[in-house]
């Protein structure tokens, strides 16, 4: 990002229609961004309040990566205009790629190395001091407060290694049991593999200083807990110039405005407008399929190994987008990259604005029912989908015969839903923001249900109820199953003790509020509702009442209807009433085939081994004897050798 000669202040403010004749000297050129959006988008900014789009924060990053020692080296200049009242004696930025240690360290573990590291900061054309005061928190002391409106521009220089993934780990029976050791330790899937280096993929996120958090006048320098997702809500403006070895595949955040090489390296500078989020993958064996849905480019990355699930991958995004469009209203840019990745941790997908990953472990046989060799879990409750509990049913797919069988028919179903989960992340919340931390069913609840909806739309009515009884239902009745109480769906996600009951609750009952809204006001009122709610919201923060206030607005003689359900759903214990509890045999019966599936009995009686272990390991000293475990805690070694057990029943013929 630069700055401005007066001619481009001109023709920027003549092409967005801002007023021409009280135009301040901008503080960094916005304009290279803004290719990423499409041109209606631009146009409703200033409907939005962006009409000086330099006072959003900017990020300019100058990134060379080495991806086989897998490190970069990052020059980062920040450009900050406070947007406070009050003067701002220090500006706070978090590094949130520090502040989640991987699944395998623990609090106090020596052996944890943050990979990201900062060197050295400094102000331009200021005073003052940087320095870190935690491995995720970098502090800017300015010489002199910065008042309201004040500007500063922060220079700041990082190195990083990666974390590697090792060989098998994404696999399915690996994730599987990852996802069930997290479940019996009560603790998320750490970092997720977000930052990292794995089957061949250099994975990139929350890997540069962002302006941290404000609540109640503070910077927030703690994250209370790691279930959830982290990072910064708020809009920005990104400019990259990326450096890396020719013949990487790159995708990033925003578009790519040129490209060049050189003496074996590549340059990409990238243009990223309005985000609240900036990621880059790139991969050596990476191979990208392309589609047109009006005119946004939809593409999909994929190993090449991988090309028919990166194909179906393709088509599932371009259909949703095409659905999402429909309803809800305009994609805002320009392209959308959807991108394998090697996530792990039993996470089966990311969003970023304009661009969305999709672990690698749905990728190996899901476009063929059949045994899965990279296939795997279901996304945890910090991301998307299934949640933790989709690792019990992964692990029943490692071997041959009815287990895997099973697992074979299920992995298709778990990609397209993942896919189109991920998609509609970007009306929820890249473009119809929300505050994730405080109110994280603003946007999860809202992108399972939308899910749902792109089945409904494509599929009818029977498949999207079916579909949605196992990729959504389940994660509550899973969580009733480990004897985890319901709860309400509205609180932050620091409020929530264990990503199971994150998943349970936000992933798995949230989502029925908007079946039932859509009930009780009918279609034509739903939808319009729906337009309201995003036209409204656009590029804006949408409060915890945001749709409830749509849905009124449009229709305020069923007010208080509305309002109950939102109670019910939302704040109230209703969920073994409405969603019914688990019925395993019924379950396996519709992986297999839908309603009125046969299910063989050995496999009925496997799986009913598996609930009385799901209840002892959700309470704490709580045995099974009559299935004749072990009373107390269930060890990882014991949960293997009953999975072990029910792998070699499942298999006999």
């Amino acid at each position: 990002m630069r700055s401005l000669p007066q001619a481009s202040v001109l023709s920027f403010a003549l092409l967005y229609g801002f007023p021409i004749h009280a135009q301040p000297a901008l503080f960094y050129d916005p304009t290279p961004s803004l290719a990423s959006l499409r041109p209606e988008a631009r146009q409703s900014l200033a409907a939005a309040g962006l009409t000086a789009l330099d006072a959003l924060p900017g990020y300019d990053l100058s990134l060379t990566v080495q991806p086989t020692s897998r490190t970069f080296v990052l020059h980062e200049e920040v450009y900050f205009t406070n947007p406070e009242r009050s003067p701002l004696r220090e500006v706070v930025l978090r590094l949130y790629a520090n502040a989640v240690r991987p699944s395998a360290s623990r609090p106090g573990d020596p052996t944890w190395t943050p990979p990201v590291r900062f060197t050295r900061g400094a102000c331009t054309e200021a005073t003052c001091a940087v320095v870190a005061e935690s491995p995720s928190v970098i502090v800017v002391r300015p010489s002199a407060p910065l008042p309201p409106g004040g500007r500063l521009r922060i220079s700041l220089d990082l190195t990083a290694t990666l974390p590697e993934i090792a060989a098998g780990r994404t696999n399915l029976m690996a994730q599987g049991m990852e996802s069930l050791s997290a479940m019996s330790a009560g603790e998320s899937g750490g970092d997720y593999g977000l930052l990292a280096v794995g089957d061949g993929i250099v994975s990139m996120a929350n890997f540069y200083p962002v302006l941290a958090r404000r609540l109640g006048g503070h910077w927030e320098r703690t994250d209370a807990g790691a279930v959830g997702d982290l990072g910064s809500d708020d809009l920005s403006n990104v400019h990259g110039m990326i450096d890396l070895p020719t013949g990487y595949t790159l995708a990033t955040t925003g578009t790519v405005l040129r490209r060049s090489e050189a003496g074996g390296r590549q340059r990409v500078e990238v243009g990223a407008g309005v985000v609240r989020d900036f990621a880059v993958l790139a991969g050596a064996s990476l191979e990208v399929a392309t589609r047109r849905v009006g005119d946004v480019e939809v593409r999909s990355f994929f190993n090449r190994q991988h090309r028919d699930a990166g194909q179906r991958v393709l088509d599932v995004a371009a259909h949703a987008l095409d659905v999402y469009q429909q309803r809800f209203g305009a994609y805002p840019y320009v392209d959308l990259d959807v991108v394998e990745a090697p996530l792990v941790g039993g996470a089966g997908g990311v969003e970023f604005p304009g661009l969305v990953t999709v672990a690698s472990m749905f990728y190996g046989d899901a476009s063929t029912p059949g045994v899965p060799t990279r296939a795997g879990s279901a996304p945890t409750g910090a991301l998307e989908g299934l949640g933790d509990l989709g690792g019990l049913l992964s692990t029943l797919g490692g071997g041959g015969g009815g287990a895997s069988g099973v697992l074979g028919q299920m992995l298709p179903s778990m990609l397209e839903f993942v896919t189109a989960h991920e998609v509609a992340h970007q009306w929820w919340h890249a473009l119809v923001g929300s505050d994730s931390r405080a109110h994280p069913f603003i946007d999860e609840s809202l992108a399972q249900w939308s899910a749902s909806l792109y089945l409904e739309q494509r599929y009818g009515a029977d498949r999207a109820r079916r579909d949605a009884d196992l990729q959504v239902k389940m994660n509550y009745q899973f969580m009733r199953t480990l004897g985890q109480a319901d709860g309400a769906v509205d609180r932050p996600a620091s409020a929530f003790a264990t990503p199971i009951g994150y998943a349970g609750l936000v992933y798995g009952k949230g989502p029925y509020l908007y079946n039932a809204w859509r009930s009780a006001a009918g279609d034509a009122v739903f939808w319009r509702a729906m337009q309201r709610y995003v036209t409204t919201w656009r590029f804006r923060t949408a409060p915890a009442t945001g749709f409830l206030d749509a849905l009124v607005a449009e229709d305020r003689a069923n007010a208080a209807r509305y309002r109950t359900l939102a109670r019910r759903w939302l704040h109230e214990t209703h969920g073994d009433e409405d969603l019914g509890q688990m019925d395993l045999g019924a379950l396996v019966g519709t992986m297999l085939g839908g309603p009125g599936g046969q299910v063989a009995p050995e496999v009925q009686d496997a799986l009913r081994m598996i609930g009385p272990l799901l209840q002892g390991l959700g309470r704490s000293g709580g045995g099974v004897p009559a299935t004749g475990l072990p009373s107390g805690d269930v060890s990882p070694q014991q949960l293997q050798e009953l999975l072990n057990g029910v792998m070699q029943q499942l298999e006999t013929p």
